[in-house]
Parts: structure tokens; C-alpha cells; sequence
């Protein structure tokens, strides 16, 4: 039952992160879905199973997987530009299959792993960032959030079956297999632009390096303290990994702003949400929609 419960997780963390990025804007959205959400409770089931040393190896294969996911979100953002969802996302999967063989050199090293997920996600999120892009309004789709969660459901399903034929390192690589950030992404891309992804991602990558710290933790702690003192140990690690991110990003935005000046939109808030920006004390202004006729607000 190993994968109905995978199956049914992964199909409730898609739909939460899409109502998410409806609710409370792009990057909340991208940063829920970079955290382990997947990953966390799939150590614990191969601990269960398999005992704290197969987990923690288990461990480092998700953590060599988050170098071809930062690769796969940027590869899709890029291609999002000028390229159709399909598009996109056929040529970030092709991405993220050559990044994932390029990493199995690093199942038995760590270290080497979590530096290489580091410099992935900070060199991946500083080519995203440097490129500002506006959001727009996301068009509900027929059957969505519910049709992409269950696609989703199924996809982790077959992915979870397929970890139990394999060994340690490739059942955790495949428990980080980035199915809801492309299917968050995929329907952004449909249902919003370019600019939706783009916000999407400038939230993802540091949550991928909050779990890359997290499964960092739980791989060198397991073996010596057992599963459940190395998940715990973990997720500190995790968190204040995440915390110390917002906190640079946070210093980052408003040094940004700070530095735009006066005749550069100084004053204007920023928005990830949809909403078109609002200057300091106005209430937030509809974005114009776009019809056969040209754009309506």
C-alpha cells in the first residue's frame, strides 16, 4: 500500500500548491512545493522497512536529485518563454533525465551532493531573478486543480512502485522526482504566462534548498542517531535553512527597491498573486484580461 499512499499524498500536495498559488501568489506556492513534502515521509516508510541505514542512503539519492530538479525548473522557465507548455516541458524532462545520470556519481558522497544541490539552486535562481516578469490573472481550467492532482496521484503511484525494484539511492531519487512542481508549472504556463512561471520558480529553488539541507541532515544523522532523532534533527535543519533564505531574499527585494529610485517605481508594491501593482496605500487594481477584443479590466 506503499504506493496508494504516495499516490494519495502527492495528488493532495498538487492541488494544495495550485489553490495556494490562487490564494496567496506564485512564489508561496513554488516555495511549498520545493519543500520535502514527498520525500520527508518516504525516509521514514523505508526506514520502517528497510532499516536507518538503507534510509539514509535513501536520503542521499534525494539529495543528489535536487541538482537535476533545479535544473529541470529552470530549463522550464526558460523554455516558457518562447516555447508552448508541451514544449517546455518536454525539453526540461529531457534535462532532467541527462542531470539525473550526470549525479549518480555522488551515491556515495554527501558532502558532495549537498554542495552541488547548493550551487545548482543558487546559480539557477540567480539567472530566474535577474530577469524581473510580471504576473497576470490565472484563467480558472475546466476540471482543475482536481485533474492535474490526480494525474499527478497516478504518476507518483508508478513511481513508487518501480523504487521498490531498485536499490537505496535510486528509491530516493525517484522519491524526489519533481512531479508537483511540473505540474504546478504546466497549468501557470497554460493558464497564466511566462511571468507566472517565473515567480513560481523564484519560490521553488529555495525551498529545494531548505530540503537539500533536510535530507543532508537526515543522511548523516540517521545512521548513528536512528530515523526518528535524524528526522527530527532534519527538519530544524530544514527550517532554519528556509528561514535564513527568506530572510536574505527579503533584505534582497527591498535593496532592489531601495535602488530602483524615485522614477523607477519606487513606492510600488510588489505583487505575485495576479493582481496588477499598487502604489503605497491604494487598493490593489484588477488585471486586464485578454479577449478576441483586446484587453478588459
Amino acid at each position: 500500500m506503499d504506493w496508494a499512499y504516495k499516490a494519495a499524498l502527492t495528488a493532495a500536495a498538487v492541488a494544495a500548491v495550485m489553490m495556494a498559488a490562487r490564494l496567496f501568489g506564485r512564489s508561496l506556492a513554488g516555495l511549498l512545493a520545493g519543500l520535502p513534502v514527498i520525500t520527508a515521509p518516504a525516509l521514514l516508510w523505508l526506514a520502517a522497512e528497510q532499516g536507518d541505514a538503507f534510509a539514509a542512503a535513501g536520503a542521499v539519492g534525494s539529495l543528489a536529485a535536487c541538482v537535476p530538479a533545479a535544473l529541470f525548473a529552470w530549463s522550464f522557465e526558460r523554455l516558457a518563454r518562447r516555447r508552448s507548455a508541451v514544449r517546455a516541458l518536454l525539453g526540461a524532462g529531457a534535462v532532467l533525465v541527462l542531470a539525473a545520470l550526470v549525479t549518480l556519481p555522488l551515491a556515495d558522497h554527501p558532502l558532495a551532493a549537498l554542495l552541488a544541490a547548493l550551487a545548482a539552486c543558487t546559480l539557477t535562481l540567480r539567472s530566474v531573478s535577474a530577469r524581473p516578469a510580471s504576473s497576470t490573472w490565472l484563467r480558472p481550467l475546466r476540471g482543475e486543480p482536481w485533474v492535474s492532482a490526480a494525474l499527478a496521484g497516478v504518476v507518483s503511484a508508478g513511481v513508487a512502485v518501480v523504487a521498490q525494484q531498485v536499490g537505496a539511492f535510486w528509491a530516493g531519487m525517484l522519491s524526489s522526482v519533481p512531479i508537483i512542481s511540473a505540474c504546478a508549472m504546466l497549468h501557470m504556463r497554460v493558464a497564466g504566462g511566462p511571468g507566472d512561471v517565473a515567480r513560481f520558480v523564484t519560490g521553488y529553488l529555495p525551498g529545494l534548498l531548505a530540503k537539500a539541507l533536510f535530507v543532508f541532515a537526515f543522511a548523516t544523522a540517521a545512521p548513528r542517531l536512528g530515523a526518528v532523532a535524524a528526522f527530527g534533527l532534519a527538519a530544524a535543519a530544514g527550517a532554519a535553512g528556509a528561514l535564513a533564505l527568506a530572510r536574505a531574499r527579503h533584505g534582497a527585494v527591498r535593496g532592489a527597491v531601495v535602488r530602483s529610485g524615485p522614477g523607477n517605481g519606487a513606492g510600488v508594491t510588489p505583487r505575485g498573486d495576479g493582481l496588477a501593482p499598487a502604489r503605497a496605500g491604494e487598493p490593489a487594481r484588477e488585471p486586464a484580461r485578454e479577449t478576441a477584443l483586446g484587453p478588459v479590466r
